[in-house]
């Protein structure tokens, strides 16, 4: 099998059909006037599935906060008794 060198110009994904790649750009939810970014509904913890990234001190989608306030519930450590070197 020969090493593919990066810096070659002619991969398959460079040399796109126009049609093929406008086809399957099309797929994409995330357009010029909707780009995913920080910003961006879907990026955002606001409480449903698809945001992950920090909004109002949460982080993280729906079940990933639920987990954590689960786990969180069985932990004797907390914001007001961390886990430090006079408690260890």
């Amino acid at each position: 099998m020969a090493i593919q060198n990066p810096n070659d110009t002619s991969s398959n994904l460079l040399r796109m059909d126009p049609e093929f790649l406008k086809k399957n750009i099309s797929r994409n939810i995330y357009k010029e006037g909707n780009p995913y970014n920080i910003g961006n509904k879907n990026a955002l913890s606001d409480g449903d599935e698809k945001g992950k990234g920090e909004y109002n001190g949460s982080v993280g989608s729906k079940t990933d906060i639920a987990t954590r306030k689960k786990l969180e519930a069985k932990n004797k450590y907390s914001e007001t008794n961390p886990y430090n070197i006079s408690n260890a």
